[in-house]
């Protein structure tokens, strides 16, 4: 047999990219028919390798090409930036354990870029894929998810659940700080800095103005304990097109344990459904 051969990836190997990256998609929507269908998976590949930075590689045994590895440079928290595999950035044909051979392949010019933190996007329904990842010693650091919407029932939190208003900018900004602030904790350790009023306020500053955005909060006593923002983001292989994201949601530290977020969950689910928006998604990114 063939011995793999691995040379770094180039505009010529996007049509057989493509081609390995349908027959994954394939595979995972069979297990999650939610997920939508996709029509140009070249196109998929090119939205990312197109990405500044963009370097990775293919293999192929004899004149089969078998897969692919490629990632760009993200924001990382305040501390620069971190290669990313993403949803299309990489797939194999058969053996799993290709993959392993490939990110090692791809990886020694990431480092020695300085480009030393990696991620990677690894569909859920493979379980080999992602044991192959896993002892390369990627770690798990969250999970995307979809469901259908549905017409939830209300859950009592003792708190009153409204739309949010400009008017709530110095909430939204303080529950922002909040978040941030609980992940540099353990276990979590994020090297995000707590933003300053001024910044998280302008982060917030235009969301009530954007049509993307769906922002609800929810009040105890006059004061917002929690808010959960939604968000239309545009459609890839991890979001059908006629979908809305559960972009951020935060709970004030002392109301945490309370229900408050449950009580946010089921409306911000059951508001979706009356709006017409079959699938909520969480992409994390």
């Amino acid at each position: 047999m063939p011995d793999l051969q691995i040379r770094p990836f180039s505009d010529e190997h996007v049509d057989e990219a493509a081609r390995l990256l349908a027959a994954r998609h394939e595979r995972h929507r069979a297990s999650e028919p939610l997920l939508p269908e996709c029509e140009d998976f070249r196109a998929e590949i090119e939205r990312e390798w197109r990405s500044d930075g963009a370097s990775g590689v293919i293999a192929t045994v004899g004149d089969e090409t078998v897969g692919y590895v490629f990632g760009s440079p993200r924001p990382y928290g305040d501390t620069g930036t971190w290669m990313v595999v993403g949803i299309a950035g990489h797939a194999v044909n058969g053996d799993a354990e290709r993959v392993r051979d490939l990110y090692a392949a791809a990886a020694a010019s990431w480092v020695e870029a300085g480009q030393m933190r990696h991620g990677v996007f690894v569909p859920a329904s493979d379980e080999a894929l992602l044991d192959a990842w896993f002892r390369l010693s990627f770690g798990a650091s969250g999970a995307l998810a979809i469901r259908e919407t549905a017409p939830e029932e209300p859950f009592d939190a003792a708190a009153e659940i409204r739309r949010g208003t400009p008017a709530d900018l110095a909430a939204a900004a303080r529950l922002e700080q909040a978040m941030t602030e609980s992940m540099a904790r353990s276990p979590s350790f994020s090297t995000s800095a707590v933003p300053s009023d001024e910044a998280a306020e302008e982060e917030w500053r235009e969301t009530w103005d954007d049509e993307q955005f769906e922002h609800f909060v929810a009040e105890r006593n006059g004061r917002i304990v929690g808010h959960t923002l939604l968000y239309r983001r545009p459609p890839d292989l991890r979001v059908p097109a006629n979908s809305i994201d559960l972009a951020a949601a935060s709970t004030e530290p002392e109301a945490r344990g309370s229900g408050v977020g449950r009580a946010m969950t089921a409306h911000v689910l059951a508001w979706a459904h009356a709006a017409g928006v079959p699938v909520m998604v969480s992409t994390g990114g």
